[in-house]
């Protein structure tokens, strides 16, 4: 964190979970600077978003290479990929969703931006926990995957075989899904060692983005996953 602020009138609010975030930056040491209320409503642009507000230091992108050299013990799926996705309210729930899932890194393609302020605020904190790095290109990704031997896999729902049928070699996968509207893009799709596609109902045409990679990323990581009818 580099700066936290805080309405002038949070020291007198009795909420216990005030008082304990509070406490908890004077124990950092971290200083709180108080604003009035009018300029704080402004800051938040009319959200509920409580009476403190932190700005903090986006995260320093980690090393691919050196994740992908990394074997894990299970085999499991370590990265998740965004291609091109435009709606930062969709970046911030699957951040948290790959967080859930244990994913080692979220790597956004083309003009996905995970640091949008939307973004940050829907994921819930996961920002700060899961590796992020920005690629403008697929290429250099696709080189180390390859390099790497991980096994890739898109998730559209097009896809003519269906996930829960899916042979899927015992080896680290990186799951790449697509822009809300368009999905995966040509170039990526046909990039991919295998596309799959999640049953449904034959009354709709998709899941949400968000639904349809937590989905994905469970039957993925199922520690049965290769024994999946």
């Amino acid at each position: 964190l580099t700066h936290v602020l805080c309405h002038e009138s949070a020291p007198r609010d009795p909420s216990p979970r005030l008082q304990k975030i509070l406490q908890q930056l004077e124990q950092q040491k971290q200083s709180v600077v108080s604003v009035p209320d009018s300029i704080m409503e402004k800051l938040l642009e009319g959200r509920t978003l409580g009476p403190v507000l932190a700005l903090a230091k986006i995260p320093t992108a980690p090393d691919l290479e050196k994740l992908c050299s990394h074997r894990p013990a299970d085999i499991s799926t370590k990265f998740l990929v965004l291609d091109e996705m435009m709606d930062p309210g969709n970046v911030g729930a699957l951040l948290r969703t790959a967080h859930a899932m244990g994913i080692e890194a979220l790597i956004a393609l083309g003009g996905t931006d995970p640091f949008h302020p939307r973004a940050a605020r829907t994921s819930m904190g996961s920002i700060f926990r899961v590796p992020i790095l920005r690629l403008p290109t697929l290429e250099p990704l696709l080189t180390l995957f390859h390099q790497y031997d991980i096994f890739t896999i898109g998730a559209t729902s097009d896809a003519p075989t269906l996930l829960p049928h899916a042979s899927i070699p015992k080896k680290t996968v990186a799951l790449f899904v697509g822009n809300e509207g368009k999905g995966l893009s040509p170039s990526v799709r046909s990039a991919l060692d295998l596309l799959v596609a999640i049953p449904m109902s034959n009354t709709i045409d998709s899941f949400s983005i968000n639904a349809a990679t937590a989905i994905t990323l469970y039957a993925l990581n199922h520690p049965n996953r290769d024994a999946l009818p």
